[in-house]
């Protein structure tokens, strides 16, 4: 399996080396591809993702001995936390959007999402079963889902993107698959960085989808719920 889940983040890797060369995917209105994909990614959370999250959650709470009341809302902090660490970089960047984003804001921004690529990569390895049709399944819907945050971020910040932003997001997904080839992380770690990632999937899907200016396919978004929730029962 290891074998296999390296040619797939191999996959996943060249997602941000390769989108510049699809310059009609930063046209507007939005491509149908687009949209599809961000339905592919919230039906990920929703369907595969919060499943897994509450078994994490119940593995944490045993871990540190979280109080009885807290128990059912421990990870969903963390995960509130990931979802305000990326609508607080955003907000930054459309802020300053009639310049170009500040350097800080850039750094900030590419900094978030190596963290997000380097946990897709280790779960990858890690995370999910190590079945064939896990793995591609998973593969599948995130290599879409990638594709929507490297059009949002060259669409945020135009030519410093490239090339090193793209690099070093494509860098990061292979250093994810590398740490959990080598080690795995304590269940402290792991549940911690699950639950960041799942808040920062549910932002990052909602920003490219919501605002007015980016006309997205209502069809194909729909569609792209219904066959990820499909492939993800079959899981």
């Amino acid at each position: 399996m290891a074998i296999l889940t390296f040619f797939l983040v191999i996959l996943l890797a060249g997602v941000h080396l390769s989108v510049k060369y699809y310059s009609k995917l930063m046209e507007q209105p939005r491509k149908p591809i687009l949209s599809f994909a961000g339905g592919a990614s919230i039906a990920y959370v929703i369907v595969h993702l919060l499943p897994e999250f509450q078994k994490v959650q119940e593995e944490f709470n045993k871990l540190i001995h979280i109080p009885k009341h807290y128990e059912d809302y421990s990870l969903y902090l963390v995960a509130t936390v990931g979802f305000i660490v990326f609508y607080s970089i955003n907000h930054f960047v459309k802020a300053s959007e009639q310049n170009s984003p500040h350097r800080s804001v850039f750094i900030y921004h590419i900094g978030a999402f190596v963290l997000y690529n380097s946990f897709i990569g280790y779960y990858l390895i890690k995370g999910l079963k190590q079945e064939p049709k896990a793995v591609v399944i998973f593969t599948a819907v995130f290599t879409l889902h990638l594709m929507i945050n490297d059009v949002g971020l060259r669409l945020d910040h135009k030519k410093r993107y490239d090339p090193w932003g793209s690099l070093i997001l494509a860098v990061s997904v292979v250093g994810g698959w590398l740490l959990g080839f080598f080690i795995t992380l304590s269940t402290f770690i792991f549940a911690l960085w699950f639950s960041w990632l799942a808040g920062g999937i549910l932002l990052n899907t909602i920003k490219e989808e919501l605002p007015k200016e980016r006309k997205s396919k209502l069809l194909p978004f729909i569609l792209g719920v219904a066959a990820s929730t499909l492939l993800f029962i079959l899981i």
